[in-house]
């Protein structure tokens, strides 16, 4: 069984007053939501650095990628009348 430890942190005003009122929603102290919202970033946080080694190891391996011109091109058709399809990848070696 762990033991909880005090934490000190200075925040703004304006951060307070959300935490306060997220925490009253919750029905929660705003020290528990405080935690939770900490382990919830610090879990997403492990998830994005182990899709960054992933796609590390990928790119070692030699892919497979898209041309960053034609992701490029996808991405801005985003939300017009002519969006493209995702492009094609291919494995480099």
């Amino acid at each position: 069984m762990t033991k909880d430890v005090t934490l000190s942190l200075r925040i703004d005003r304006k951060l307070s007053d959300k935490l306060e009122r997220r925490a009253r929603q919750a029905k929660r102290s705003k020290s528990s939501f405080a935690a939770i919202a900490i382990s919830n970033f610090l879990e997403i946080e492990a998830m994005e650095i182990q899709k960054i080694k992933n796609s590390l190891a990928s790119a070692k391996a030699g892919g497979p990628f898209a041309a960053h011109e034609d992701v490029m091109k996808w991405i801005e058709s985003w939300g017009t009348d002519n969006e493209l399809p995702p492009p094609k990848t291919t494995i480099w070696r």
